[in-house]
């Protein structure tokens, strides 16, 4: 029972060793975003101000910093020259500068760029769910000839590196006309191997007798497609879902290809575009990046339980 103990203990030890190595970036990177401009690599986590003014015998006199040590500055008193050795807690204090968020929305066309991303995603996000549910229904349950040698082939393109297809699909989308459309960014995103493959292995999870039932009552099949696969699916569909929302809501290279329209952005572009204009702004640049993974975080809490649940239950029959 004690080495048991012992076991859990490090398992959990380990498991927060690998929790803060995934949150210390998001807090580094909140810490910034509230910190002054130029205080961003100093060292120091917490943001804070200095004061140009501090009390000297009784009087509020304005002062230079000469020199920095770990616990003192060496100031200069402006008024009469004197050089005083003063507490860093004297010339220091807490305070987060919450207009970085202000600032980076006004800055840019910042409601523009997230709105373009909410549009981008939401089209990729339900563009995937109806082919990848079609496609993974028709290799679960139909029967075809070459089923089988197709999706094996289907699952073999998982294999080829994603930006030995950027150029062909770049010269395809030129050929029609689609360069700087959402048309040119939505296309390449409505299709995918491993949304197909998850949804077919998890509608191998429904019992048969449930289809059969449905087709005794005149269902076809695209009617058990809709009156039973799907609303048996919840879990799955909503797991891939937000995969497939979080993935495109971060993409920024295929749409820094094909946009070029600064009104058609999507967010992870236009965060470039502020750097680039901004130079050496991180804490407004991390601002924006604060805000921008706000949907991602809710829809991921909203559907924790349906993405465990639904990645699980896509083993248990093969």
């Amino acid at each position: 029972m004690k080495t048991r103990s012992i076991t859990t203990a490090l398992f959990y030890l380990l498991l927060l060793v690998f929790a803060a190595w995934y949150i210390v970036p998001f807090v580094w990177a909140f810490a910034t975003s509230v910190k002054q401009p130029g205080m961003v690599f100093d060292g120091r986590w917490l943001p804070y101000e200095r004061t140009h003014s501090i009390s000297i015998d009784g009087q509020v006199q304005e002062i230079r910093i000469v020199e920095e040590h770990d616990d003192t500055f060496l100031v200069r008193v402006v008024g009469n020259n004197e050089l005083r050795e003063v507490r860093r807690s004297d010339v220091e204090r807490l305070s987060p500068n919450w207009n970085n968020y202000g600032e980076t929305w006004q800055a840019v066309p910042f409601g523009q760029f997230f709105l373009n991303s909410i549009l981008v995603t939401v089209c990729i996000t339900v563009g995937q769910l109806i082919t990848c549910s079609l496609g993974g229904y028709a290799f679960a349950r139909l029967q075809f000839p070459g089923r089988d040698t197709i999706f094996f082939l289907y699952l073999a393109t998982m294999m080829i590196p994603g930006p030995v297809l950027t150029v062909p699909i770049y010269l395809l989308l030129r050929e029609y006309h689609l360069l700087n459309t959402y048309q040119g960014v939505i296309l390449p995103g409505l299709f995918s191997a491993y949304g197909t493959f998850l949804l077919r292995q998890f509608f191998l999870t429904i019992p048969k007798d449930l289809e059969d039932a449905a087709r005794i009552d005149g269902a076809g099949s695209f009617g058990v497609y809709m009156r039973i696969i799907l609303p048996l699916s919840g879990p799955a569909l909503a797991a891939l879902a937000t995969f497939v929302f979080i993935g495109s809501w971060n993409d920024f290279f295929w749409p820094s290809i094909v946009l070029t329209d600064p009104d058609l952005l999507t967010l992870p572009v236009g965060l470039a575009l502020f750097n680039d204009l901004y130079l050496f702004q991180y804490s407004r640049l991390m601002a924006g990046s604060m805000i921008s993974i706000i949907p991602a975080i809710l829809l991921y809490l909203v559907f924790q339980r349906f993405i465990t649940r639904g990645v699980v239950m896509t083993g248990l029959k093969g």
